[in-house]
């Protein structure tokens, strides 16, 4: 968890390790970021985290597109940990339930719907308010890859596939 969210894990929950200390979703260096951090129960993942009014749109609403990112993010994490393969988003749709205000103590959680292959998975994250109530879902569709065709695949440097191969296989 991070120092700053002011929300402690609970005992089943284990925390992860940051990969990308840039990422604009989970980089805990990135100064504009939502520094999300990740932890896992076995079934599911979970960022809890309080959204400052940087990331707000209209009036004292945060933007949707910010909604977004943390409910990807949270899929992405959730395919990373739980089939230990590198991934990439094909599609996600997302559903806005009820408007998530500047402020407001969220908890993001993604779990493996199915996965048909070694290369697709279908997830899902959901993000909760504090009172527990539905404000955003999301389903999305995922590429699997092994770290050999991820690297030919020149998308990252090999020493950043090796540090987060190190950190699935963790």
């Amino acid at each position: 968890m991070s120092k700053n969210s002011g929300i402690k894990p609970e005992a089943d929950w284990m925390p992860l390790a940051s990969v990308d200390k840039e990422c604009f979703a989970c980089g805990p260096e990135n100064v504009h970021g939502l520094k999300m951090c990740f932890e896992s129960n076995g079934r599911k993942i979970r960022s809890k985290l309080i959204i400052k009014k940087t990331f707000r749109g209209w009036s004292n609403l945060i933007h949707g597109g910010i909604l977004s990112t943390m409910l990807d993010e949270t899929m992405s994490w959730t395919v990373i940990h739980f089939t230990g393969k590198f991934m990439l988003t094909r599609s996600m749709t997302v559903t806005f339930k009820k408007p998530v205000r500047v402020g407001a103590r969220l908890t993001v959680t993604g779990y493996i719907k199915e996965q048909s292959s070694e290369r697709k998975a279908v997830v899902v994250a959901e993000i909760r308010n504090e009172d527990g109530d539905l404000c955003a879902a999301s389903e999305g569709d995922f590429a699997l890859f092994s770290k050999k065709h991820f690297l030919r695949m020149g998308i990252m440097a090999e020493e950043e596939i090796e540090a987060m191969a190190s950190a699935i296989s963790a």
